[in-house]
């Protein structure tokens, strides 16, 4: 027994030493300067790293790293120069706050990968996409071409040589192998489990060369948590609740702010098929736009305040379309995203000073093209409606010299256009977001040529017989000598 006790004894003294050799270890090589060599010997940029937080308690389970900084390569990264020996700090097109890494060593002996925590705090990201849809970080992540002041070695003609003979190989060989269908989590003997995975406080500006737009992504939270994983249970292990919050801030071409979104969402996603562990291609979103958020210069609503011959026609002036309109309070909706395809699953409707706006279901967007098809209806602010059907009247009293009762020719043009008092315009938009294509959702009455002007020749022509049967129309056309 006691030969037991003194094994069991040196296993556990042996443990001790292994998590202090691996402290002093980890607290001289894993530093800034360790961190900036390995990241420019890989990356084409110039790193910079502020300080790394280890100690004896979280030296097996986490990291901290603070300070991080990724700018385009100049020659002090070029020349290896250590980073004590630096003078400044580069500026970056890529700046993280802090990464906090925490992971379970233990779970792995029971084929469990599990991370506590893996957070980017504060990040800073500024990246400008170009006209053939490149962008301003891709060079960051290439290979090097010199590292420590020469050529990088992995560069070298018989590096290269040896990489594309293994490519070849591995082509070969993937060739000769059976087909492999798509990935599944079925395949994977090991379970994950996470406790928080994201990003925090997080900000992002991303520039538009060909539209000139500016996108603001500001107090980006973005959150998964309870990630529970397992491939061979996925009845009950297959699960990953997301939270995510920012302030989405779209500037046009004219420096002016066309558009903010305070956003707020969560749901719960279940992100592989139960029956075959492929990947899920939808996800359900719970969505809240905060009161405040607001839309101006929206090119559907300016082509229906001024640009549809038909509503020109009838004589209606929704010029408050073109005003910078904000939520009146939060609206809650719902949501599908799949393969860069946002869905709109239910009906909201956003209250505005100006207007109210209802979305229809089965609305879309496409994020990756701009395309869209939404329908939607607008229902006009109740005292801004009494003047643009006063308008409309006025234009019948012209067009008709005071002959007949403008309001009953009016409900006849543009009566299926009001509901309870207000102007409700039901509109299709559909094509480039940025320069849509936009139909009315309902006809204009037959004597909208009549009040476009054309008088004589639409009385004359076919829809003559067409409004003689219209209550008021015929004294209206005695009165023009018809």
């Amino acid at each position: 027994m006691k030969k037991i006790g003194y094994g069991i004894g040196a296993f556990f003294a042996a443990i001790l030493l292994i998590i202090i050799i691996a402290f002093v270890l980890a607290g001289s090589i894993v530093t800034p300067s360790f961190l900036v060599k390995q990241m420019e010997s890989s990356l084409n940029v110039r790193a910079h790293v502020e300080t790394v937080n280890i100690n004896l308690f979280n030296v097996l389970s986490g990291i901290e790293i603070e300070g991080i900084i990724l700018a385009p390569r100049d020659e002090v990264a070029n020349k290896g120069i250590p980073l004590e020996e630096r003078k400044s700090k580069p500026k970056g097109a890529i700046q993280l706050g802090k990464v906090d890494v925490k992971i379970s060593f233990l779970a792995l002996l029971s084929k469990t990968i599990k991370v506590n925590q893996l957070v980017l705090k504060q990040p800073e990201i500024s990246l400008t996409m170009y006209e053939d849809g490149g962008n301003n970080l891709t060079s960051l992540f290439k290979t090097p071409k010199i590292v420590n002041g020469e050529k990088n070695p992995a560069l070298s003609p018989e590096a290269i040589a040896e990489k594309k003979a293994e490519e070849a190989e591995e082509a070969k060989e993937k060739a000769s192998a059976p087909a492999s269908g798509p990935f599944s989590i079925k395949d994977i003997p090991i379970a994950i489990k996470m406790g928080l995975v994201g990003i925090q406080e997080g900000n992002i500006q991303l520039n538009m060369r060909k539209t000139g737009q500016q996108i603001l992504v500001q107090k980006l939270d973005l959150e998964l948590t309870d990630i529970d994983i397992d491939g061979s249970d996925l009845n009950s292990h297959n699960n990953i609740n997301v939270n995510f919050d920012a302030d989405v801030t779209i500037i046009g071409r004219n420096k002016k702010e066309a558009a903010k979104f305070l956003l707020e969402t969560d749901g719960k996603v279940t992100p592989f098929v139960v029956k075959t562990g492929l990947v899920n291609p939808k996800v359900l979103y719970q969505v809240t736009m905060k009161e405040d958020s607001f839309i101006s210069g929206f090119a559907a609503f300016d082509a229906i305040a001024g640009e549809l011959p038909a509503l020109n026609q009838a004589g209606l002036k929704l010029d408050k379309l073109k005003e910078k309109a904000e939520l009146k309070k939060d609206v809650s909706f719902q949501v599908e995203y799949s393969n860069g395809k946002i869905t709109f699953l239910d009906e909201p409707t956003f209250p505005t000073k100006n207007y109210d706006l209802q979305i229809t279901k089965g609305s879309y967007i496409v994020t990756t093209t701009n395309y869209h098809e939404m329908k939607m209806g607008m229902l006009y602010d109740e005292a801004e409606s009494k003047k643009s059907l006063a308008s409309v009247d006025e234009k019948i009293k012209q067009a008709t010299k005071g002959q007949g009762d403008p309001k009953e020719l009016r409900n006849k043009i543009v009566g299926n256009l009001v509901k309870d008092e207000r102007l409700f315009i039901p509109f299709r938009t559909y094509g480039d977001i940025r320069n849509p294509k936009v139909e009315l959702g309902v006809g204009i009455g037959t004597l909208t040529d009549l009040i476009g002007g054309a008088v004589k020749e639409v009385i004359k022509g076919k829809a003559g017989d067409a409004l003689k049967k219209i209550p008021g129309a015929g004294n209206a056309l005695k009165g023009l000598g018809f």
